[in-house]
């Protein structure tokens, strides 16, 4: 339970002529993480068509991402002769589409310079001046629009330069003007506008030609011409979408297929006729491999285990569907080593529980379930959004659980209408043991971090680091012991000496077995008071939930007001929820990956990544 699956290097020896076959065959399994071979044996370049299939794969995939999804129909993946037919035959639908999208990017373009020839002849409407006419050898132009003091700034520079100049302006909206200059042209009048944000008109833009009356109608004309083209255009790509779509679909998964396979034959070594690849899977799965192999090779292979000592094996984590997500989140974390103790599990028992305790409310906890149920409907099974929710889930059903044993229903005690003989634990009569509860939550999961710690120690044959594990739960128990008893008598006097002895002794043990665990003394005693945060973060909630109800309780005898008071009410408790929501996953997470995980725990595995591919619209 706490390893992850074994796994056994192997070796495959088959003949060239039988290659593709058993690739096909390896493929299908889908349990073979492939490895090119250790052995000095010369690099097998079979003359293939990876990049054949690669430009075919982007070309649909191009093609397919400006249409309409639709409906695909399942068809049979046929041989890599027939595959590559298919995808010569939809080269003529991608060309056909790339070939319109050109056509629609020229047309969008030719749209941008004709609105902007319209916008800037709507400017100069009243000044009906002949842009033709604009290019004369002894005076220059320019022209921007800016608000009224922008305007005035630039007016008296010019005025200051001395510059022969006429100066126009116009209304350009609610708050701007329209400036235009003619000036000597020989006389440079950057520096007028120099520190003054204006947005300068280009007066010898294309389709700007004429008067401004002339312009207007050309681009209405023009912009009612490109409207109907792109109509035309989108009609012809939905039309395509709705004959080649599926067809494209297939297509392009058959490819991603063959081209897998193709870049796995370039992993092979060969010996005269015989080719050799090597691959990790786990030692369930041996048997199906040969008998897999000895098909396709009608019996013409060998299969040789391999130690595999000099190299560390993938880790697969062979996981009921329901807590795959956890696998998902702790890749993000770290992935755990093969050749240790795998502590997924433990973190897929503690989390809910700490962040069912920490919210604890039926309420919230049926709210966060209609959310996050949704949300990994509408979300892509292998984002980090929809695992998220997924896990979100399991830890909402804890909420609710742990609402019910706390009688919390939005803050209201309701127990004993559904319950009357099981009215709960109470947040604020049993502080005291729910602290007790939650620090001997954590003695126990460091002290288990801790044990965890010496086993994987003892695998690698670091016998001092192991030892040192030992003396640290000594340090956590019978430091807990003395604690409890010199301060709060909850032991005999002579059992509470007896317990600081073997606590000192113990220190002392660590720092003489590893003097580099003795940094982490201090960790002993912080660390399992950490989970006391459980107690404090979730009694915080039940209190805002109790302020909450206590001042905005909706009640018939608020008149006119009670609608006021429930949207108060339900916007507080929303507002709680969410807050703790946030904080029982975010301290859930961090009680085990820094308290925990941090006893026993090395990461940095090699996810188990076998030669396989999941099969959405095609067949084999």
């Amino acid at each position: 339970m706490l390893r992850s699956e074994p796994m056994q290097k192997i070796r495959i020896i088959c003949l060239n002529s039988d290659k593709k076959k058993v690739v096909a065959a390896l493929h299908r399994m889908g349990m073979l993480d492939l490895r090119k071979s250790s052995l000095s044996l010369e690099n097998d370049s079979p003359e293939g068509s990876v990049s054949t299939l690669s430009d075919s794969i982007l070309s649909i995939e191009g093609a397919m991402n400006v249409l309409e999804k639709q409906k695909v129909t399942r068809e049979k993946h046929g041989s890599v002769e027939e595959v590559l037919a298919r995808a010569d035959a939809c080269r003529k639908t991608t060309e056909k589409i790339y070939s319109l999208l050109n056509r629609k990017k020229q047309v969008e373009e030719d749209n941008t310079l004709s609105n902007y020839a319209l916008r800037v002849a709507e400017l100069f409407k009243k000044i009906n001046i002949d842009f033709s006419k604009l290019r004369g050898e002894t005076l220059g132009f320019k022209a921007f629009v800016g608000d009224e003091r922008q305007v005035a700034v630039v007016e008296s520079n010019i005025r200051k330069m001395k510059v022969e100049h006429e100066f126009i302006t116009e209304n350009a909206g609610k708050k701007e003007k329209l400036i235009f200059i003619a000036y000597e042209k020989n006389r440079n009048i950057d520096e007028a506008f120099k520190n003054v944000k204006l947005e300068e008109i280009d007066l010898h833009a294309t389709y700007i030609e004429g008067k401004p009356l002339n312009i207007i109608e050309k681009m209405s004309d023009a912009r009612e011409r490109n409207k109907k083209i792109l109509e035309g255009i989108a009609n012809e790509l939905k039309e395509i979408s709705v004959k080649e779509y599926s067809k494209l679909a297939n297509t392009k998964e058959m490819l991603e297929i063959e081209n897998s396979r193709e870049e796995a034959l370039q992993m092979f070594k060969k010996t005269g006729k015989a080719v050799v690849i090597e691959g990790w899977i786990p030692i369930k799965k041996e048997a199906e491999l040969s008998r897999v192999v000895g098909h396709a090779s009608e019996g013409r292979y060998a299969i040789e285990k391999l130690s595999g000592k000099d190299e560390l094996a993938p880790t697969y984590l062979n996981r009921p569907k329901i807590f795959k997500p956890f696998d998902f989140l702790m890749n993000f974390y770290s992935t755990p080593r093969s050749d240790e103790i795998d502590p997924t599990w433990i973190f897929i028992i503690s989390f809910p529980i700490f962040y069912g305790l920490m919210l604890s409310d039926v309420g919230y906890g049926l709210l966060s379930l209609a959310f996050v149920t949704y949300v990994a409907k509408i979300t892509n099974p292998e984002g980090l959004v929809h695992n998220t929710a997924k896990i979100w889930q399991l830890t909402s059903i804890s909420a609710i659980i742990f609402g019910v044993l706390s009688n919390q229903y939005l803050g209201v005690g309701l127990n004993q209408y559904f319950i009357p003989w099981f009215h709960g634990f109470n947040w604020f009569s049993n502080v005291t043991s729910l602290i007790v509860i939650t620090i001997l939550f954590g003695i126990v999961q460091v002290c288990l971090g801790l044990m965890l710690g010496f086993f994987n120690n003892m695998k690698h044959g670091h016998r001092k680091h192991a030892l040192a594990k030992l003396f640290s739960i000594g340090v956590v128990i019978l430091g807990t012991v003395a604690i409890a008893g010199a301060f709060f008598g909850l032991f005999a006097a002579n059992i509470t000496i007896i317990a600081a002895v073997g606590a000192v002794l113990s220190i002392v043990g660590i720092v003489a077995s590893n003097p580099g665990e003795a940094t982490e003394i201090t960790s002993l005693v912080t660390h399992p008071l950490s989970y006391s945060r459980i107690m404090g973060f979730g009694l915080a909630s039940v209190i805002i939930g109790f302020l909450i109800d206590k001042a905005f309780m909706p009640s018939l005898s608020q008149g006119p007001f009670i609608v006021l008071y429930i949207i108060i009410f339900l916007v507080l408790h929303f507002l709680n929820m969410i807050l703790g929501i946030f904080e029982g996953a975010v301290q859930a997470v961090r009680l085990n990956f820094i308290e925990f995980y941090t006893k026993f725990y090395t990461g940095s595995g090699i996810k188990f990544n076998p030669f396989a591919y999941r099969r959405v619209n095609t067949e084999e």
